[in-house]
């Protein structure tokens, strides 16, 4: 293998920033490689150049089947032909055969693959045998047969050592064949392990299909390569990809889109162009027209400035999308993202069944508070990895008989001047004994927090956009399940319980806010006198609570 490093630089969820240096030319990881035709392209090489275009992706068998152009390139190598400096990869034409069964498309491996060597391309593809969504399982099997056996042929073959080798991996909605496919790939000798036939399940919408695609692979191939994903192009999905494990992407979306008059946004999916008043981005493009000048335009320039900002903006959420595993914040960004499609929410909901694989690689701390703006929030593998540490490293203190449970009020418990007092008026009562005092915090998106876990993070250093006491909460299981954990285990330890629920309180402004008892506040009440019967109460006081305690003539059982 020549020149090829790929060094991971951070790391969030299971999304890698990364240098990959290829033949002397660097590349920051997870990037796109526009798809371009290799001598008609809608776009000059020079203007993609000049978008933010560090590499490109074409196709060797277009360019080998055109007699003219195959001379030219064979004599003058793709970088002197495309005038391009970067990092150049082509595909063999298999996909071709893929999307379009095209029959006649005849193509030898040896010989294409032997031409994309002999172009000089940096990363070439195998002639392999994308597996199609609709194919049986037999069809899928012998699919896959034949592309690692051609890829061990591939290996054989090889001269160039400048030809890096993506090593496609295979399985579609077959996630048996699919664990086959990349143990096989994993084991043989290639720079890349790319994910093929994903184009069919992009345009449906399968998105959670993709999820499963990538995840699974994901978990059996070795860290030392960069994973591909062919044809990954929409940007509202870039960040949900990168953080189940995506390096590379290629992908026409860009023009195929702009031909439809299609316009890429993040927030609302793509829009007609037709639709369009105003144009919502800030692209040099968006900046200088008005929706009314792109409509009124030829054909041309207006499939031409529809394709600029399309890369513009694919390539401005890819910056956003390094960024944030740079701030840790990547999980922020792909909720946000998510609500462009309901396809997409539902696609992130696939994380969840992965929680404990995403667990490893979380990091233990992070610069800043994390934020949780939905119900999806819940999907991060911090909760998973909450709940382990609660159920195998967490034990009440020696010595309690009392469990107080605080709720969250209106703002993160840490910055909540109510709770702030009442935890003073806890520690200095008379009545009491601190050292039988257990306090926790009814938190929605944790459950129950121990006080004394209180500054760990990010159970102090976090905001939510809803809390227990909202009146509108809604009354998710997860919360009950996270209550239910801790009670199941440590119930045991407390002679009594309860439950502070003032009538009203002053806020982080210095309002006073009227706190009535929720849904979700009653259903929590209820859980707790399953476990504690009678030994349970809810008080509108502090001093009630303590004197609830006081009366108390049980012994103590943790």
């Amino acid at each position: 293998m020549g020149d090829m490093r790929f060094e991971v630089i951070d790391v969030e969820g299971l999304g890698r920033l990364g240098r990959l240096e290829v033949n002397g030319k660097v590349l920051e990881t997870p990037i796109l490689f526009p798809v371009v035709h290799p001598y008609r392209n809608a776009l000059p090489i020079s203007e993609l150049e000049r978008i933010g275009a560090r590499c490109l992706f074409t196709n060797a068998y277009i360019l080998y089947q055109k007699e003219g152009r195959r001379e030219e390139v064979l004599k003058r190598g793709i970088h002197e032909l495309f005038n391009f400096k970067g990092v150049i990869a082509t595909d063999s034409g298999a996909f071709q055969q893929y999307m379009y069964n095209e029959r006649e498309v005849k193509i030898d491996a040896t010989e294409i693959e032997g031409f994309q060597e002999q172009i000089g391309v940096d990363f070439g593809v195998i002639l392999d045998v994308p597996v199609q969504l609709e194919d049986d399982r037999e069809v899928a099997r012998n699919k896959i047969k034949q592309t690692i056996t051609r890829a061990k042929e591939n290996i054989r073959r090889r001269q160039n050592k400048n030809c890096h080798w993506f090593g496609p991996i295979h399985g579609a909605r077959y996630l048996d064949l699919l664990k086959w496919s990349a143990c096989r790939m994993d084991r043989l000798d290639f720079a890349v392990n790319a994910i093929g036939g994903l184009v069919k399940a992009f345009l449906d919408y399968r998105f959670d299909l993709v999820m499963e695609i990538l995840l699974t692979v994901k978990g059996i191939v070795r860290p030392h390569r960069p994973i591909h994903m062919f044809g990954l192009g929409l940007p509202q999905f870039f960040s949900l990809a990168v953080a189940c494990g995506c390096d590379l992407m290629d992908s026409a979306a860009y023009f195929l889109f702009a031909r439809e008059n299609r316009y890429f946004t993040l927030d609302t999916g793509t829009h007609d162009l037709n639709e369009l008043v105003e144009f919502p981005c800030h692209c040099p493009v968006c900046e200088s027209h008005v929706p009314r000048e792109f409509q009124q335009a030829e054909e041309g320039e207006k499939m031409e400035l529809l394709m600029k900002h399309n890369l513009y903006l694919s390539f401005s959420e890819l910056r956003k999308v390094r960024q944030a595993i740079r701030e840790g914040t990547l999980w922020e960004l792909v909720e946000s993202r998510i609500r462009s499609h309901p396809e997409l929410v539902k696609a992130f909901k696939v994380v969840k069944k992965y929680s404990k694989e995403f667990e490893t690689h979380e990091k233990i701390y992070k610069p800043h508070g994390r934020l949780f703006t939905s119900r999806e929030s819940r999907v991060r593998p911090l909760f998973y990895r909450h709940e382990q540490r609660m159920r195998h490293r967490y034990c009440p203190p020696s010595g309690v008989k009392y469990l107080i449970i605080l709720p969250e009020l209106d703002m993160n418990v840490l910055n909540t001047p109510a709770l702030a007092r009442g935890i003073e008026d806890i520690k200095n009562n008379t009545i009491v004994p601190i050292e039988e005092l257990h306090v926790a915090f009814l938190s929605y998106f944790f459950g129950l927090l121990p006080l004394e876990l209180i500054e760990t993070f990010p159970l102090g250093q976090h905001e939510s956009f809803i809390s227990v006491t909202s009146p509108d909460v809604p009354i998710e299981p997860e919360f009950f399940q996270s209550c239910n954990n801790y009670l199941n285990q440590f119930h045991a330890c407390y002679e009594k319980a309860a439950l502070w629920i003032p009538s009203w309180y002053y806020g982080a402004y210095n309002e006073r806010i009227e706190l009535g008892e929720n849904a979700l506040i009653a259903k929590f009440s209820l859980l707790m006198k399953s476990y504690f019967k009678s030994r349970f109460g809810s008080f509108k006081t502090l001093k009630e609570i303590l004197e609830f305690f006081k009366s108390s003539s049980s012994e103590g059982a943790c």
